[in-house]
């Protein structure tokens, strides 16, 4: 019997991978959420060419078309925070109202990112030379890699993917392999906005192979990722070697410090929520 796979998103369009991955229910192993498209290295080298043919057609999109797209994808992940919520609860693990908080949280991070956009301002300063003056003004920096973890699968993303495509970068979303059902239903509404082919892509698939060519990718002007410590050292060695901007988010654990003019009452409930909360994945 056939299976249907969702595929990865490419140039524009829905592609085959090279394989394919049942995502499971840890709660429930009987609960199969569908199986999702796994990329390959040469797979990944093509997105890295879509997302800088794109990124060049991005730059030059008006602050309205940019603020337009960030309000449809905040609006719907809003507007579908309960049928979200719950997939990601299913692949995740968390419970059904932090599934749908996150979600929720999620389009609000666009939204924010959609008024940033109208924010943008430059600088102007006299120079010590005589009749020169000196302006300082924001650029894209390119194409960026992003590399997100599982748990929290909507909300990393969007934390990410919301200010570079504000900003007028190309995305390469590669997301934990454990929960591909949430990147895939984030990517099928970006998919629907206003970009031109290539400046948003989602390649799932291993970090031994996606990750690999991403993190040291010569074409990539930027990658952001979150996840171990061990994972954040081979990231940075490899991204540094090409010079490639790189901002790290790695393993901790709700580091908390009580003074003795601490509300004790206050500070335990802050630690419980921090150890147990969000599956005990919270950092």
């Amino acid at each position: 019997m056939s299976v249907s796979v969702f595929r990865n998103y490419i140039a524009g369009e829905w592609v085959e991978g090279s394989s394919s991955i049942a995502n499971v229910s840890p709660s429930d192993l009987s609960d199969v959420i569908g199986h999702y498209a796994q990329a390959d290295a040469a797979q990944t080298k093509t997105a890295i060419a879509a997302a800088i043919e794109g990124q060049l057609e991005w730059q030059k999109s008006g602050l309205e078309q940019r603020y337009g797209v960030l309000m449809a994808i905040g609006d719907e992940l809003i507007a579908r925070k309960d049928e979200l919520g719950r997939i990601l609860a299913r692949e995740e693990g968390k419970t059904l109202a932090e599934g749908a908080g996150e979600v929720y949280r999620s389009g609000q991070f666009f939204h924010y990112y959609a008024a940033e956009v109208l924010r943008q301002m430059g600088e102007t300063a006299d120079s010590v030379r005589p009749g020169v003056e000196i302006e300082t003004r924001r650029e894209p920096v390119g194409v960026v890699g992003i590399i997100t973890p599982w748990n929290f699968p909507t909300a990393t993303g969007a934390w990410k993917i919301a200010p570079a495509l504000a900003f007028g970068n190309a995305v390469i979303w590669k997301p934990a392999n454990q929960v591909p059902a949430s990147a895939w239903a984030l990517t099928e509404i970006i998919s629907r906005q206003n970009l031109p082919a290539g400046t948003f892509n989602l390649v799932m698939g291993p970090g031994a192979e996606v990750g690999d060519v991403l993190i040291n990718s010569r074409d990539i002007n930027a990658l952001t990722f979150t996840g171990s410590l061990e994972t954040g050292r081979k990231v940075a060695a490899a991204t540094a070697v090409n010079l490639v901007k790189c901002q790290l988010e790695m393993g901790s654990k709700n580091a908390l410090v009580v003074l003795d003019d601490a509300d004790l009452d206050n500070a335990v409930e802050c630690a419980v929520g921090g150890a147990y909360g969000g599956t005990g994945q919270k950092c």
